[in-house]
């Protein structure tokens, strides 16, 4: 027989497969409801207000997370160690944590942060502040600002009051990474460069929440942190509105191990400990394991966490040679000044994100970004799921301040 003339016809892609291609996303959209916008990244506008990090931060507080559940306030930090170079490092492996404070706390994952405000902060008001945020969150929202293609993302928005809270939300929130030659070496590099302060070798990860003004908006960020450098010089001090590291110290001293606080649903305690001195912010550092030097890439990760250092391990198939020591702050400024027209973007974004939250029904949504490039879509939220325990809202924020809802 011979065959048919012309084009062949495009094969059909089999039904199971056009299903599959969303699988990676489907879980974003359970317990979502209508739709209630979309925003594209070419309609934002820039905000007024310029934004800048020179009017510094406020410290608030800080936290370490212990492999049995408990948390260590105020500090406890990884500090360099000295290392003979070169040195061979192993493929990452084993279980790793994308959020760990999700992980432990799935209800409230930003209730370990308020614990430890209780025990640093307990007098300081939040009535006045726009956003609560994770640093990751802020990052992935400056890419879509930027018009930059990334990976699908999903977060939940909730009203608190007048203060929109953005809470990271992953498939999971732990991972099993196998030790592949494409696995990276960051957190071996991490291993291989630190070591605990005495007393905190049971610590998994430090956490550190800090405020500031980003244009006219009043954020608080939660950020995690890798280690802290000791430099020769204290430039790094300059612009931190914080209170004196020994004021801090002696005020800590007055405080007793608080008694394990009891989640809402009575299954689920957390326990929080007094321990550790705390460290100052100009003193932290981020560590990267990388074959060359990118600061542009890692600045967005250091300046919306204000840290100060970045320490880069150069690597050629996992060997190191030498650690370099980047003072990234001194370029805060002119990072900001590239990219001026994209965090007023973000800003704008931001704003747009609490107003549209503020006037739903329930003050909460699941911000969806499905595809590389495409619009964010913004869902409501099928249930009432309170972002933190009532008697923390009534702590920190004063009876019917604004027209959102816990």
């Amino acid at each position: 027989m011979a065959p048919p003339k012309g084009h062949p016809k495009k094969p059909r892609m089999p039904e199971t497969r056009r299903k599959n291609d969303n699988w990676k996303t489907a879980w974003m959209k359970r317990d979502t409801g209508k739709l209630v916008c979309t925003i594209a990244a070419e309609s934002l506008e820039p905000d007024d207000a310029p934004v800048s990090s020179e009017s510094g931060f406020e410290d608030l507080c800080s936290y370490n997370w212990q492999n049995d559940g408990a948390i260590l306030v105020p500090d406890g930090h990884l500090q360099p160690c000295h290392s003979l170079w070169p040195q061979t490092l192993a493929p990452d492996a084993g279980p790793q944590f994308v959020d760990q404070n999700t992980f432990r706390v799935p209800k409230h994952p930003f209730e370990p942060a308020f614990q430890a405000l209780s025990a640093m902060n307990p007098n300081v008001r939040l009535d006045d502040v726009d956003i609560v945020a994770n640093r990751n969150s802020l990052r992935k929202l400056l890419d879509f600002a930027a018009g930059r293609g990334q990976e699908p993302f999903c977060m939940g928005l909730h009203m608190v009051k007048d203060t929109l809270f953005i809470s990271r939300k992953e498939r999971n929130a732990q991972s099993m990474i196998h030790g592949a030659p494409n696995s990276g070496y960051g957190h071996s590099f991490e291993k291989a460069v630190t070591t605990a302060e005495d007393g905190l070798g049971d610590s998994s990860s430090h956490h550190r929440v800090i405020r500031y003004r980003l244009g006219h908006l009043d954020c608080v960020v939660r950020f995690e942190v890798d280690a802290y450098y000791e430099a020769t010089d204290d430039a790094g001090a300059a612009n931190s509105i914080q209170e004196p590291v020994d004021h801090i110290t002696t005020k800590m001293g007055q405080l007793a191990v608080q008694k394990p606080h009891r989640s809402p649903t009575g299954k689920d305690t957390m326990q929080v400990i007094m321990a550790g001195l705390p460290v100052s912010s100009h003193k932290l550092a981020e560590l990267k394991a990388r074959k060359s030097e990118k600061l542009n890439a890692t600045m967005p990760q250091l300046w919306f966490g204000r840290t100060p250092y970045l320490l880069t391990g150069k690597h050629i198939d996992g060997v190191v040679h030498s650690i370099s020591t980047t003072h990234a702050k001194l370029q805060f400024a002119a990072w900001e000044t590239v990219n001026q027209h994209t965090l007023r973007k973000l800003v704008r974004l931001l704003a747009e994100l609490k107003r549209i939250v503020n006037k739903t029904e329930k003050g909460a949504a699941i911000l969806l970004c499905e595809n590389k490039g495409a619009p964010l879509r913004l869902l409501e939220a099928k249930k009432e799921n309170h972002v933190l325990p009532e008697d923390m809202v009534v702590q920190y924020w004063s009876p019917g301040e604004g027209g959102g809802v816990n």
